[in-house]
């Protein structure tokens, strides 16, 4: 039985970047969902695991951690076997870091602001300038591929954070393949090499066909 809990949630893209690594490397997760339209995430209980009252959240022999990228850097740093995903190399780790810090600034931000009015407030139009955002940020990333992958030419952390974001809007809005041809390009390669990234893709069809449903 896994000493390690993940609250999460099967929409949630950081959530499944946390699943997605922890399954590459190795380990196992109890699983336990949280439905946020019920608010199971606003319980006196949850709040006192995480006050921010996010998810994904895991709980490691009693110690709680919050936050996608600092979950999947501690479990990479502390239960991998080598450092394929998260190198010690500190330019490496940087690098990695800003694409992080992208996933979760720019790729996960423009997702959640659009699709949050249309599953919480009943919103059937997607307004001009969100999709324009949409966009920038698929020329934002198509700028940054230089190689294989994100940051060199070996699946890091950088691409399982990125790809979970990535992929949904993919989904809902897709990348234009005249305008980004590498980006289409790496979805592929992903969909060939990256472990358990079609079964995410198919919950990512899924979930589109429920937005789209709304629109």
């Amino acid at each position: 039985m896994s000493h390690i809990t993940l609250y999460t949630n099967r929409r949630s893209p950081p959530g499944r970047a946390v699943e997605i690594t922890a399954k590459i490397i190795g380990v196992d997760l109890k699983i336990k969902l949280l439905d946020l339209i019920k608010l199971e995430h606003m319980t006196e209980e949850f709040s006192k695991l995480n006050p921010q009252l996010t998810i994904p959240t895991i709980v490691d022999n009693g110690v709680p951690l919050h936050g996608s990228h600092a979950i999947m850097i501690y479990l990479v740093s502390k239960y991998a076997q080598d450092d394929d995903l998260y190198p010690t190399d500190l330019m490496i780790q940087a690098r990695i870091n800003t694409l992080l810090h992208f996933e979760s600034g720019v790729l996960y931000a423009r997702l959640r602001s659009t699709v949050k009015p249309i599953f919480y407030f009943g919103s059937s139009v997607v307004p001009h300038e969100k999709l324009n955002e949409i966009h920038r940020a698929y020329d934002l990333l198509e700028a940054t591929l230089q190689s294989d992958y994100l940051v060199g030419n070996t699946l890091t952390l950088a691409d399982i954070s990125c790809s979970t974001s990535l992929t949904v809007l993919h989904s809902v809005f897709p990348i234009d393949a005249n305008r980004c041809p590498k980006l289409v390009a790496y979805l592929q390669r992903l969909e060939d090499n990256m472990p358990y990234y079609k079964e995410f893709k198919a919950d990512c069809s899924k979930a589109a066909y429920l937005i789209k449903q709304k629109l």
